[in-house]
């Protein structure tokens, strides 16, 4: 399993609010896979979120379906903050946002 496998796979976790995935939306800041450990750091679209949790839970459950039988860890952090200059061509598209 390679870091482009893990991003795959959680192309198929949302944001509820938005309806993008987590992959478009860049909040993706690192995937690490290791013999025992897949680890994700990840941040959301502000720190007060209101589907943090949801979405940390959710890329989680994600996680350990594709693991392989390693331990998963997600880590959500604000540093750097995301901004809008993190979606992908498809994401400011579907949010009517102009390409950069």
């Amino acid at each position: 399993m390679k870091a482009s496998d893990v991003a795959l796979a959680l192309r198929e976790v949302y944001d509820p609010e938005l309806g993008i995935d987590t992959v478009s939306l860049g909040l993706l800041y690192d995937i690490e896979v290791e013999a025992d450990e897949v680890r994700v750091t990840m941040s959301m679209t502000t720190p007060n979120c209101p589907m943090a949790a949801a979405i940390a839970h959710a890329t989680e459950t994600k996680l350990e379906t594709i693991a392989e039988g390693r331990g998963v860890e997600v880590q959500v952090v604000h540093n750097p903050p995301w901004n809008v200059g993190m979606l992908n061509a498809d994401a400011r598209k579907w949010l009517g946002l102009p390409e950069n």
